[in-house]
């Protein structure tokens, strides 16, 4: 695929679809679409649990959840709950919600939980002077309780890795060692369709099973969950590199 020349590409669909031609990442991107009414009624079948997001959009505002279970539709939003008994239907309602903006649908994920909270986690990673990427680290969010985004802004709050998965420091190396080796893949395949980024905060998840997934890889992260990290420094370090990066802008 060719080059975008975009030094902050947005559109989710845009990125999704670049690096679905990277086969060693490939596994890792949950099914994604454009949604169109015909499209969700088709999806929806597929995965009894999709989130539908604005194609621009950050700090999860607008994103929505849909269950199918039973036969009935659940829709909710950040603040109301819709229920049909007809695909069609939710399909509608859908369309009326998100009117002339362009959204996706993205395969939902049995992400592993706190207390009944779901998790997910984001790597930030910054591109060296000498073109190679460095992986500053790993920090997790929980949702707020009854909340299905994790995002600080609708009361998510930060979460080191080892206690995330319930297991010590130690044990955490391995994971940590496996979604650093993902991150570079990533970044590499970022790099080769967007050459210009400079800056990745990829949102990733871990379901039940223990696979990884790539949720959405953002090229102006907010680092602000890195103030919770273990390395009391670390903050420092990223917000010194993130003034560097965009000192010529």
């Amino acid at each position: 695929m060719k080059g975008y020349m975009i030094k902050y590409p947005g559109r989710k669909w845009l990125k999704h679809v670049a690096l679905s031609g990277e086969e060693e990442i490939l596994d890792l991107l949950p099914d994604t679409e454009q949604f169109t009414p015909n499209g969700f009624i088709n999806m929806i079948e597929l995965y009894p649990v999709l989130f539908v997001k604005p194609d621009l959009g950050m700090k999860g505002q607008g994103v929505m959840k849909v269950t199918y279970n039973d036969g009935t539709v659940v829709i909710r939003t950040e603040r109301n709950r819709y229920s049909y008994q007809s695909t069609k239907v939710a399909a509608f309602k859908l369309k009326q919600l998100i009117g002339t903006k362009r959204y996706i649908m993205q395969q939902g994920i049995d992400l592993i939980q706190i207390d009944g909270n779901p998790i997910d986690f984001r790597i930030l990673m910054h591109l060296r002077r000498d073109g190679t990427w460095k992986f500053f680290g790993v920090m997790g969010k929980v949702a707020a309780p009854n909340r299905f985004v994790t995002n600080h802004s609708s009361g998510g709050r930060a979460i080191r890795l080892h206690h995330a998965l319930g297991i010590t420091k130690q044990e955490c190396e391995s994971w940590e060692k496996k979604l650093r080796d993902y991150a570079y893949k990533i970044a590499l395949g970022m790099k080769k369709h967007f050459p210009l980024i400079s800056e990745l905060g990829l949102d990733i998840a871990i379901d039940k099973n223990d696979k990884i997934w790539l949720l959405e890889a953002n090229t102006r992260p907010q680092f602000q969950l890195f103030r919770y990290h273990s390395n009391p420094k670390l903050y420092a370090q990223i917000a010194s590199s993130v003034k560097h990066i965009r000192a010529d802008e």
